[in-house]
């Protein structure tokens, strides 16, 4: 039953039927996990809060603050701001426990992100590949269209390389399909921080598979395809150049430090000067109007400044906390949640359900005892 859940989540993820902030369809049912989790399994789920407590500490750390200014302003935003952090934080206790307990397989959720980048790869086709505009698919806004590829590889990849079974053509051949298209998704998405990340995440690909795993026949194959796909290039390089230049990507890429978003300002770092009083205890979630003197006038685009300036260095002590578990090797899970953490400098990312998903398997795979 879980294993059928959690494939039309990640099918469903990218399809928002309602604007930012609201449920999507995807979250109704995750609500249906919740729900049965509680019903059906509540003894083991307390077990699953006692062995990571501090993601409880840190969520009443969030009602506390948030709860503070919603008497103090009046605005009820902190409330929808807190119920995501609930709701998440729900998700990462119910994945870490379905996964260690075996309900959900690595193998199911692998192939729930093939086909459902498959699908938007299908979709994407359909609509025209436009590239001279930023395109967003089902999302609402394409920043989110490049998190999502982020994500869904990210997992992908926690998953894939603590695969036991022995890999089939088949598998390698999934596998590059998975990569080409979320990197296609990125490209169209024009998400210049998601292509950061991607880079980052080809650097940890080439190291696992050229250097962990380097074979001779590895090595003639990936030689024979760069030289196939350098020479198909060469060969029509003036339709590459025109395709190139005229993409939204590359005029992004040329104007970089030339848009609002590309300074620190610009993404709200500023208010982290300019509003300082706050980074104590932290200006909580919600009615950002507040920050008036701040470029930017929305949340702050960061995932780690922005609980820095919201719940103060006591919140981001708190969060970081949350990695520093004595039962996790440190290292294995910053390894496997850098990608999300990169783009997570950039954008506040921790709002997704699939930045919980991630973190519940890289602990899992950081136990410093077997699963």
């Amino acid at each position: 039953m879980f294993n059928i859940l959690y494939f039309a989540f990640m099918i469903l993820f990218p399809f928002y039927l309602f604007s930012s902030g609201q449920p999507q369809i995807s979250h109704m049912i995750l609500i249906v996990i919740f729900g049965a989790v509680f019903i059906l399994m509540f003894s083991k789920f307390i077990q699953s809060v006692k062995e990571n407590i501090m993601f409880i500490i840190f969520l009443i750390y969030i009602l506390y603050i948030n709860t503070f200014w919603l008497i103090a302003t009046g605005s009820i935003s902190f409330v929808v701001y807190t119920l995501f952090y609930i709701f998440n934080i729900l998700l990462f206790y119910s994945t870490y426990l379905l996964y260690k307990e075996h309900f959900i397989t690595s193998e199911n959720i692998r192939n729930a992100i093939f086909w459902s980048l498959v699908l938007q790869f299908i979709f994407l086709v359909a609509s025209g590949l436009n590239f001279n505009t930023r395109n967003m698919l089902f999302f609402n806004n394409p920043n989110q269209l490049g998190y999502f590829a982020i994500s869904v590889i990210n997992i992908y990849f926690i998953l894939g390389i603590n695969q036991i079974k022995p890999r089939d053509n088949i598998e390698i051949l999934k596998n590059i399909t998975v990569y080409i298209i979320a990197f296609t998704l990125l490209v169209f998405s024009s998400s210049k921080s998601a292509l950061v990340s991607y880079a980052l995440f080809l650097i940890f690909i080439f190291y696992i598979e050229m250097v962990k795993r380097f074979n001779i026949k590895k090595l003639l194959v990936s030689s024979l395809i760069g030289v196939a796909v350098i020479g198909a290039m060469v060969m029509n390089l003036d339709k590459v150049e025109n395709i190139v230049e005229n993409t939204e990507l590359f005029s992004r890429t040329a104007n970089v430090g030339t848009e609002d978003d590309d300074s620190l300002a610009g993404r709200g770092y500023d208010r982290l000067i300019q509003y300082v009083q706050y980074t104590l205890l932290g200006a909580g979630e919600g009615k950002f109007t507040r920050f008036a003197l701040s470029k930017h006038h929305g949340e702050l685009h960061s995932t780690i400044a922005n609980i820095l300036f919201s719940y103060g260095f006591i919140g981001l002590l708190l969060f970081i906390s949350l990695f520093l578990n004595p039962k996790y090797y440190l290292g294995k899970v910053l390894f496997y949640m850098s990608p999300i953490l990169l783009y997570g400098l950039a954008h506040n990312g921790i709002r997704s359900p699939l930045f919980w998903i991630a973190f519940a398997l890289s602990l899992i795979y950081s136990q410093k005892e077997e699963i």
